[in-house]
């Protein structure tokens, strides 16, 4: 029998008519559905764990119903558990889900069916050093990113590739990125594009006060220290936009290519590139 755990953005579906919709579906096709205790109660139907975490163990694959944001929540605790997921997209740009969300049955059949292919998107894992003393490193699927929350306020960061100086600028920050988030939020800072087959990260300032200061990429068993130097009340050190460090002048910020990977089921044929036009380039037709 095939476990499939399903989590859902509830934003996106607040009653999880959806959610529910699959789940049944799921359960009419022989397969066992895990859920949260109270997404459980609330469907009526599915198993449920006491703990999110549990969804990932428990099951063969995980189905995230959600936008980007959704998908890259879940990324991290479904790499530790060596879980591949499958996005369906109930967000605007989506580009990390497999398909739509009026596709969603049709792509679960054809993973039931062993019709998919999984990517392996390579993660970033990321510490605080302070006063020489490292801190608890967490996961990134898209990026790294240091700067200062505080409004219209530039820090000053010095960058190094392998302990190899590489220079120091005053910026609104940096990014650190994978191949998968080159498409995010590095895209918008004016770094390049990757193909999330390749294993590099790129190294992008946001605004730089500076002429020289542009985009790198380096190897993806490279290892990126961000030295902060300047003294700010709000400056910070985020994963994927969304868990926040607070640093310090004299903290340096250690990237390197994580142990875990993210595993992507993939139920089309659509190429990389083939995403990209669509997702960056016919939507803002």
């Amino acid at each position: 029998m095939n476990k499939i755990g399903f989590v859902a953005n509830m934003e996106k579906d607040p009653e999880l008519i959806h959610t529910g919709e699959l789940a049944s579906w799921c359960i009419e096709h022989g397969c066992e559905v895990i859920l949260t205790n109270s997404a459980c109660k609330k469907i009526g139907i599915g198993t449920p764990v006491k703990h999110s975490e549990d969804i990932y163990t428990n099951s063969d694959f995980v189905v995230v119903l959600g936008g980007d944001g959704t998908i890259l929540r879940v990324a991290k605790r479904a790499a530790i558990s060596k879980t591949p997921i499958l996005g369906i997209n109930f967000g605007t740009l989506g580009y990390l889900a497999d398909v739509e969300k009026d596709d969603a049955v049709t792509a679960i059949d054809k993973v039931l069916k062993g019709e998919y292919t999984i990517e392996k998107r390579m993660m970033l894992e990321a510490h605080i050093e302070k006063g020489g003393v490292s801190r608890e490193s967490l996961l990134a699927l898209n990026e790294v990113c240091v700067n200062n929350t505080d409004f219209s306020r530039m820090v000053t960061l010095g960058v190094e590739v392998n302990d190899e100086y590489i220079n120091t600028v005053r910026a609104d920050g940096v990014i650190i990125s994978t191949p998968t988030g080159s498409t995010a939020y590095n895209l918008s800072a004016g770094g390049p594009i990757l193909n999330p087959n390749t294993e590099l990260m790129t190294i992008t300032h946001i605004c730089p006060h500076a002429l020289y200061a542009r985009p790198i990429v380096v190897s993806g068993d490279d290892t990126v220290r961000i030295r902060f130097s300047g003294d700010y009340s709000n400056a910070r050190v985020t994963y994927d936009g969304q868990n926040g460090d607070r640093i310090k002048k004299g903290d340096t910020v250690v990237i390197r290519r994580s142990e875990y990977c993210c595993e992507i089921i993939k139920t089309t044929e659509l190429s990389f590139y083939d995403i990209l036009r669509r997702k960056m380039v016919e939507v803002n037709l």
